[in-house]
């Protein structure tokens, strides 16, 4: 391959990621056209994007991209999947590690990746994988938050049906005695 298509294709790459600098790497070994379209389709329909690459076209990229040390977990026939906004990393590593959890023969395994200005190792690609969305985590705060106050509430109910009961009780006794 001359350094031109090199060139060439590395700025192809910068062009693909943009602004995203959240990437996770897999490794595609044995992986049908049929699987890899399944991938491709569920990371597009998170918004992401999976670019298979050669490891010194993608060592060239990162570095230029300023994705330092990410060139270490290049391994094999790599591919970058990587998607826009603040979650992606999050939704490609979930997509990524049920994919492979289903697919086990299927050759495909996560290296690595990167994230705020840090590379990621298999296993916390794999963590991230298991966190919650954000919508999931301010569901879970928003029910911490209410909890208490709901709680309150029902035992101002429980009061309230107290007194209740009592001057219910109190209502039947007089009208036994007044009959």
């Amino acid at each position: 391959m001359s350094k031109a298509l090199k060139r060439y294709l590395a700025a192809d790459v910068k062009t693909r990621l943009g602004d995203a600098r959240d990437v996770v790497v897999v490794q595609l070994d044995r992986l049908t056209v049929e699987k890899s379209n399944d991938l491709r389709g569920k990371l597009r329909a998170e918004g992401a994007r999976m670019t298979v690459l050669r490891n010194r076209v993608a060592a060239k990229a990162f570095e230029d991209l300023g994705l330092d040390g990410l060139d270490g977990v290049l391994d094999g026939m790599s591919a970058i999947a990587h998607g826009e906004g603040d979650e992606a990393v999050l939704s490609v590593s979930r997509i990524l590690t049920d994919f492979a959890k289903a697919n086990k023969e299927g050759g495909i395994k996560i290296l690595g990746g990167y994230m705020d200005g840090r590379v990621l190792e298999a296993s916390d690609v794999a963590m991230l994988a298991t966190l919650p969305s954000r919508d999931q985590l301010l569901g879970m705060i928003a029910s911490t938050v209410v909890a208490p106050m709901q709680n309150i509430a029902i035992q101002v109910n429980e009061m309230l049906a107290g007194v209740a009961r009592a001057v219910d009780a109190v209502r039947e006794q007089k009208e036994s005695a007044a009959a």
